[in-house]
């Protein structure tokens, strides 16, 4: 089966392709320097986390207007800047909290800040373009992951980290996105992970997909938790006392539980209507 016509690009930072009417840009660059620091942080009332790869973006742009991309600015603007907001995983997850305290407290004490100092976001992507001002509407129309999972070329892949932080040596709190680009559509998925030392895990996922030759642009949030010593449980007794097993994203990722109560699912119309109704 012969690819379908497309152009692949590099020029500098950015890399990217062209194809079915798509522009797909991935921006990597190194973590913002003291000059760019300052000029953000007049922006974000919080401290900003230890890496932030500010100049970092996914940007995907079609023929027809559509603009969605993938910043670690407007990420960071979802985290929680209230004074509750550094009290959540306190208050949530109390009894594992006290233990942690109590081994950690030197540690802990600079930690609890009066904004979520894990850094949590809910962040799904910015729509800076649309096709007769469409926004992204409820659907039930879930992403076929099966079909995700054939195997077919990959055209282009990239992945980058917009936004790190090691939580004052209390776990770490990482935003990252991938693309992968096939003959039949490309998909992107952007994670938050976090891992709060013998207290819990979090992971807040975005993904979205299209199917080349279609109208809609497929989007799913989901946000999964889970204690600590839950997840630690899974990990093989043979190991023994190796729990590098909780640093593996992925691993974690397959043993949180499902949580099908807090999935979004939206669609984007990124065509013109034919016939619009009047």
């Amino acid at each position: 089966m012969s690819l379908p016509k497309h152009e692949k690009f590099q020029e500098g930072s950015q890399q990217g392709i062209k194809i079915h009417g798509w522009t797909i840009t991935t921006t990597k660059l190194p973590i913002l320097n003291s000059q760019k620091i300052e000029k953000i942080q007049k922006e974000i009332t919080i401290p900003l986390p230890e890496m932030f790869f500010g100049n970092n973006s996914l940007q995907i742009i079609n023929e027809h207007g559509i603009l969605l991309e993938f910043s670690p600015l407007d990420a960071l603007k979802m985290v929680d800047t209230t004074a509750e907001g550094g009290e959540k995983v306190k208050v949530a997850y109390s009894e594992e909290w006290k233990k942690k305290s109590a081994k950690n407290h030197e540690h802990i004490k600079d930690v609890i800040k009066p904004y979520d100092w894990t850094y949590t976001t809910s962040y799904s992507g910015t729509l800076k373009g649309t096709v007769n001002n469409h926004v992204f509407e409820k659907s039930t129309d879930r992403i076929d992951i099966e079909k995700l999972k054939k195997v077919e070329d990959i055209l282009f892949y990239n992945e980058m980290i917009l936004f790190e932080d090691e939580l004052a040596d209390n776990g770490t709190a990482l935003l990252n996105v991938k693309i992968r680009v096939m003959p039949s559509g490309f998909f992107i998925l952007q994670r938050f992970f976090l891992r709060v030392d013998e207290v819990l895990f979090r992971m807040n996922d975005t993904r979205v997909y299209h199917e080349f030759e279609t109208e809609y642009l497929q989007r799913e949030y989901s946000s999964r938790e889970e204690l600590y010593n839950k997840i630690k449980a899974y990990i093989p007794k043979y190991k023994g006392d190796d729990i590098s097993q909780l640093t593996d994203i992925d691993w974690v990722s397959s043993k949180l539980p499902s949580k099908e109560d807090g999935l979004i699912v939206e669609k984007l119309r990124i065509v013109e209507e034919t016939n619009p109704s009047y």
